[in-house]
């Protein structure tokens, strides 16, 4: 990771009931989400089972890098967010094992 790079997590509270507009963004959602994961500003995105949060960790320069990274996800503008920076963020990546057969 860069250094002066920090990681936020973001907490985006989805409306219900979930309105109907908001429910044909979501392939665009979804598109926007991989930009982010392949451009490495995004680290993981999480949906709630009951569908009213969402929680994402995303890499930014500061705080107003990472608004301009969450304004081009298209349901923004529908939902509410609030973001705390971490101090750290650990994760466990797993590799397939490797079969010599």
């Amino acid at each position: 990771m860069e250094e002066g790079i920090k990681k936020y997590m973001v907490e985006f509270t989805i409306p219900s009931p979930f309105p109907g507009e908001l429910e044909r963004m979501i392939p665009e959602q979804r598109i926007a989400v991989h930009d982010l994961f392949m451009s490495e500003k995004l680290l993981t995105y999480t949906l709630a089972l009951d569908r009213t949060k969402i929680w994402a960790i995303f890499l930014a320069e500061d705080e107003m890098d990472l608004i301009l990274q969450i304004d081009t996800l298209p349901m923004t503008g529908f939902m509410t967010y609030d973001y705390n920076e971490l101090l750290f963020h650990e994760t466990v990546q797993y590799i397939p094992s490797m079969s010599l057969n």
